[in-house]
């Protein structure tokens, strides 16, 4: 059931901010990010627009707040 969830479980991007429901794209709406890490426990990620985020997040300097609800806290 955990897998299930965390699988269903909507991320946000640390840097830009997107989400799984509304990622970034360019002005045709055809070229959109994909994550390039994500933790969905946690609900955080990077996306491929905001690469420069890779070496923190691999760091472990992401945010660590715990999902609580369906608005992370």
């Amino acid at each position: 059931m955990t897998m299930a969830r965390n699988l269903l479980s909507i991320a946000q991007c640390v840097g830009c901010g997107c989400t799984d429901n509304e990622a970034c794209c360019d002005t045709k709406g055809t070229d959109v990010c994909y994550w390039l890490r994500v933790d969905r426990t946690i609900g955080k990620g990077v996306c491929s627009w905001c690469a420069e985020y890779v070496p923190a997040w691999d760091a472990g300097e992401y945010d660590r707040r715990i999902r609580i609800g369906p608005i992370d806290v």
